[in-house]
């Protein structure tokens, strides 16, 4: 089986997120249901990209020049080599 990868890398906060925002959206259009009028009205209730509450855009680049200049020492501190920090970026932002 062929491994498959974003073609932009960007990490939200799952379809956690998703599927709440998603059931709240819903439940405003049912509550509003006889004050609606027939058609597409029901999507002015609500913003469609409000979907995510958290997203992230970050390049490899961006994310190795984060970890050189690290002014916590966050990453030496819990003793993260920059292959480790690559799995975890790879993980988050790279792998669907």
């Amino acid at each position: 089986m062929s491994r498959s990868y974003k073609k932009n890398p960007i990490y939200t906060d799952g379809k956690n997120g998703q599927v709440i925002s998603k059931r709240f959206a819903n439940k405003k259009v049912r509550n509003y249901k006889n004050k609606i009028a027939n058609g597409k009205a029901y999507r002015k209730l609500f913003c469609s990209w409000e979907i995510h509450d958290y997203i992230s855009r970050m390049t490899w680049e961006e994310a190795k020049q984060e970890y050189e200049q690290d002014d916590y020492n966050y990453y030496k501190n819990h003793n993260i080599s920059l292959k480790e920090f690559y799995r975890r970026w790879r993980k988050a932002y790279k792998n669907k």
